[in-house]
Formats: structure tokens, C-alpha cells, sequence
């Protein structure tokens, strides 16, 4: 990531990494969401398989991937999301200098 304080947000942190959502759309015809692969391979590789442990040990993600579950998203859908999380949890620790609390995690 380098320097963190280049990302105004975490929504820009997420832009670069390539995880933010894309709409696969034509014309009129819409497909579906998928994402958008235009930011960082090698952070998003390095993020994978930390999300697929993070599924099983961190309670925040474990919670977040029972609701995307329940709501009939597909394992894939769930690890990009657990990474989505990941990425998220881990600007917010790097901006804000404080340690993760997984209490607050799990509310949002």
C-alpha cells in the first residue's frame, strides 16, 4: 500500500486494489456485479488467502459471511467480500493508530 495517507478513504483503498464493485451492463441489458480486477494483482493475491483463514478465525468476517450466505452468495461472493473486509479493517487500523476491535467490526 505504501504510504497510507495518499487514500482520502476507504473506498479509494478498495479502488485500488481492485476490489470495488462493477456492473456487467450492455445497452439494456444488465447482467451482474462482479469485481472490477482494475487495481493492485499482487494485493489482491496477497489478500486471498488471508481471507479464506479470516472466515474460520476473525468473528467480524465469520458474521459477515453467514449474512452474505443466508442471502444465497456463492463461496467466491464471500471470500471477496472477507477480503473486501480485510482491506477495509486494515486502513482503518493503519489511519486511525488504533489496535482492531472486533466488537465495532462486527457492528458495521
Amino acid at each position: 500500500l505504501g504510504d497510507i495517507d495518499r487514500f482520502a478513504d476507504a473506498r479509494a483503498v478498495t479502488a485500488f486494489a481492485g476490489l470495488n464493485p462493477r456492473l456487467q451492463e450492455s445497452g439494456l441489458a444488465r447482467g451482474h456485479t462482479c469485481i472490477s480486477r482494475m487495481g493492485s494483482v499482487r494485493l489482491r493475491s496477497a489478500l486471498y488467502l488471508p481471507a479464506v483463514v479470516a472466515l474460520t478465525y476473525n468473528p467480524a468476517i465469520k458474521a459477515q459471511a453467514e449474512r452474505l450466505k443466508a442471502r444465497g452468495k456463492k463461496g467466491k461472493q464471500t471470500v471477496c467480500a472477507a477480503m473486501h473486509k480485510l482491506l477495509t479493517i486494515a486502513y482503518g487500523v493503519l489511519k486511525s493508530g488504533k489496535p482492531f476491535d472486533p466488537a465495532l467490526a462486527i457492528a458495521h
